[in-house]
């Protein structure tokens, strides 16, 4: 490339520089360059003159960008110092420290992100609850209201702190968790329809719940309303015996649908229950029973988990996959004919498809070995053995209103 060319190309690099305004007079300018060092020391050798030419436009053009721009970036710099001071004096006069503010929007984002999707303590979204999670917390068993009246069963992780903020411990029990918790609980923010606490007062003596139901309640307007009020008592108070509902005077309660109710026998309603995939309006999807039905054994279940029952549950067994169920010692042994790759599964489907299987072994009161599965050790499961008995459906935060 010649000169010229390289000349050319210099004109136009400088004008293709932004505009900066300088307010020194040419005078200043050509004064601090005849006395800059630089331009006047005498080279060792001397060079032609002709070889001087672009090296000297080179040195003067650097020269003239650095003073033109060093002003520039200095205004820049007390400009975005300014515009910092300014936000910072702006929410201290709100009485709000930055820290406070990044930490609200933090919990804001949090609590937005827990009411679109299911909470998860392990790599994926889990629909099941395991012993070894609960680390001297307990779970809040709670049935809640989707806006179809489908009670779902959702247990809340509440951890030994938040326990004793409310002077309870390991050893307090379902209705004193309930009683604590859902006068707050933001039943909304989980996606749900505002439900609890139920309108009824409760009392327990051993493993017997009675709600004293008020006289203003509305269980009994339809047979839609009643079904998701039962469902939501025996999802909500496991672990009792049975459960009396009482009218205001305390005899056994009326409702239009079904006359006089009796006793609710938990044990015998509660179990043999298989689990579907529930999807609610806003797509987030849950485990649940098809509204308390029931299968002959746990080899029946899992074969009818593999249809959808009905239009509001789809199958959490894939119709193709193939498999042997034998049950020996309180252990529900599911064999695939071929192997299983969870890895190559939407996290979401095999997480569904091994905590289902997991809460059907439970509602028999069995623990589930699955073979023929990989990896081994998947999302804080180990295969090699039986899994622990699952111990509550569809895990959630505690968020309060």
């Amino acid at each position: 490339m010649d000169h010229e060319q390289k000349d050319d190309e210099l004109d136009k690099l400088l004008h293709s520089m932004p505009k900066m305004k300088d307010e020194r007079s040419k005078e200043e300018i050509l004064e601090r360059l005849k006395n800059d060092e630089r331009l006047t020391k005498t080279p060792a050798k001397p060079l032609r003159k002709k070889s001087r030419v672009v090296p000297l436009i080179v040195t003067v053009a650097a020269v003239l960008l650095v003073a033109i721009l060093i002003p520039s970036v200095l205004n820049s710099m007390d400009t975005g110092k300014q515009s910092a001071d300014e936000a910072s004096l702006q929410s201290e006069s709100k009485g709000v420290p930055a820290t406070a503010r990044e930490d609200e929007e933090m919990e804001n984002f949090s609590k937005d992100a827990s009411s679109k999707s299911a909470f998860s303590i392990r790599d994926v979204t889990q629909y099941a609850i395991y012993p070894a999670e609960l680390d001297e917390g307990r779970i809040l068993h709670i049935g809640l209201q989707d806006s179809r009246a489908v009670s779902i069963p959702v247990s809340i992780l509440l951890s030994k702190e938040q326990l004793e903020a409310k002077g309870l411990n390991g050893a307090s029990t379902d209705l004193e968790l309930y009683e604590a918790f859902t006068e707050e609980l933001d039943e909304q923010a989980l996606g749900f329809e505002a439900m609890h606490p139920l309108d009824a007062t409760f009392s327990e003596k051993g493993d017997q719940l009675s709600v004293l139901l008020s006289d203003t309640h509305e269980y009994d307007l339809s047979a839609a309303t009643q079904e998701v009020f039962l469902h939501s008592l025996m999802q909500t108070f496991p672990s009792y015996r049975d459960i009396r509902i009482l009218d205001d005077s305390g005899e056994p309660a009326e409702f239009d649908q079904v006359g006089l109710l009796e006793p609710i026998d938990l044990q015998a309603e509660l179990a043999n229950t298989p689990y579907y995939v529930y999807t609610q309006d806003d797509g987030q999807q849950l485990l649940s029973p098809n509204f308390m039905q029931q299968a002959e054994s746990f080899k029946e279940a899992l074969h009818l988990m593999q249809t959808a029952p009905n239009d509001l549950y789809d199958p959490v067994i894939p119709k193709e996959m193939d498999f042997t169920v034998i049950v020996n010692d309180g252990i529900a042994e599911v064999k695939f004919n071929s192997t299983v790759q969870l890895d190559s599964i939407p996290p979401d489907e095999a997480s569904q498809l091994i905590d289902g299987l997991a809460l059907t072994a439970a509602s028999f009161d069995l623990r589930l070995k699955v073979v023929k599965v990989e990896p081994l050790d998947w999302n804080g499961l180990n295969f090699r053995e039986p899994l622990p008995k699952a111990i509550g459906a569809n895990l959630m935060p505690l968020i309060l209103k």
